[in-house]
């Protein structure tokens, strides 16, 4: 028995929970979202353009899915205008834009589960013979009528179409229909991270395809996202809620040419010339900045940690220099400048400890980041750090 059938089979029997609350979204962009999830990496899934979701794959087949909430009436009852109307709407869909339905799989997702002899009757027909007779009966039913039906002329659009549309369409149909729309998201999920954080995950990821699909209909654009795009965000979201997660070291060792650049051109190499380090010195704050930033593009590469993440941490690090500045300030009056600097450097690159979207970071990540602060000035050593760099030109080459 299928998914679908199992929760038809429970609709007639009244078995069941009660529907979920989608976490606050519409039903539409969890829909989407769900789709994503089930997509592979080659697909692309869209809204609001051929349908209320479809999934693009690269070989031109679609699954076009019309979404209904179930949540107040029967969408799909043998004389919904709703059900009617969206068989209507794929006829002329197909015919307008020429799609191929043969290679077009036609989806109504309804959400809590509801059912009725005639869409069954729609669902299961799987052959041209089965199709005509679900079609033969559906025309007969409406004859005997005393009176017709609202939705009278949508079920005409079905019955005047071309019978090999037609037969093509009632073939590729599928009802699905759940209890709750999250149910695929989190099956998903529950695979591989903790429970306790599954509904946030799927807040989160909802939120960003709702926000995603917003930001590109204000912009005119396509409402698309690739699958690819999809996982490498989910993943993400998912390393940040999930704390049970350490970030593996990225296998770079900067070769000594790549040292030697650094130390001719880079400003925060320059700050700490501002206060005397010795060329060990830079030699390791070079080794550190140039590690951590190849840590920051693999990551972000790889979809294990989000951009908004990164600018809390480097957030994090100005805190502390600020802090450590601040409490430094009364023994740093009697320090000449340079010392000074020497100091401030020494106490703020104590704090190594810290964690990135709750998980450990390698011990090079907290100095090389801070130099890269250093390297755009927002942070220095040096008491007049800004007006000596000023004076020689900014710092850079």
């Amino acid at each position: 028995m299928s998914n679908t059938e199992a929760m038809l089979e429970a609709a007639d029997t009244g078995v069941g929970v009660a529907p979920g609350q989608y976490l606050g979204y519409a039903i539409q962009p969890v829909r989407m979202c769900a789709r994503l999830v089930l997509a592979q990496d080659s697909d692309h899934v869209s809204t609001e353009q051929l349908e209320d979701v479809a999934t693009h794959l690269p070989d031109g087949c679609l699954i076009l899915e019309q979404v209904k909430s179930a949540l107040t009436h029967n969408p799909v009852s043998d004389w919904a205008t709703d059900l009617w109307k969206t068989f209507a709407n794929w006829i002329a869909t197909t015919t307008k834009l020429g799609l191929d339905p043969a290679r077009t799989r036609y989806v109504l997702y309804v959400t809590p589960v509801r059912t009725g002899d005639r869409v069954l009757a729609l669902h299961h027909a799987q052959t041209r013979a089965q199709a005509d007779a679900v079609v033969d009966a559906l025309r007969a039913d409406l004859a005997a009528r005393k009176a017709a039906p609202a939705c009278a002329e949508h079920i005409q659009v079905l019955l005047d179409a071309d019978p090999a549309l037609r037969a093509a369409i009632v073939t590729n149909f599928s009802l699905v229909t759940e209890y709750d729309p999250l149910t695929p998201i989190r099956n998903h999920l529950s695979l591989t991270i903790s429970p306790a954080v599954v509904d946030d995950i799927c807040r989160v990821a909802i939120g960003w395809v709702s926000t995603t699909v917003t930001d590109l209909l204000r912009a005119k654009q396509p409402a698309i996202i690739a699958r690819v795009e999809f996982r490498k965000r989910l993943l993400a979201i998912v390393k940040r809620h999930d704390r049970d997660h350490v970030l593996d070291s990225v296998a770079f060792s900067p070769d000594p040419a790549a040292l030697d650049a650094e130390i001719h051109r880079k400003t925060y190499i320059r700050q700490m010339e501002l206060i005397e380090c010795d060329s060990d010195e830079k030699l390791r704050a070079a080794s550190d900045y140039l590690r951590a930033s190849a840590a920051r593009t693999d990551w972000s590469d790889r979809g294990i940690v989000d951009e908004a993440s990164l600018a809390e941490f480097d957030d994090r690090l100005q805190r502390r220099w600020m802090s450590t500045k601040q409490s430094l300030s009364v023994q740093a009056k009697s320090l000449e400048e340079i010392d000074a600097g020497k100091l401030l450097m020494a106490e703020t690159m104590k704090i190594t400890a810290d964690r990135l979207q709750g998980n450990d970071v390698p011990p090079y990540f907290p100095p090389g980041s801070t130099h890269s602060l250093a390297d755009l000035q927002v942070i220095g050593w040096h008491p007049r750090y800004k007006d000596l760099l000023k004076e020689e030109g900014g710092g850079d080459a």
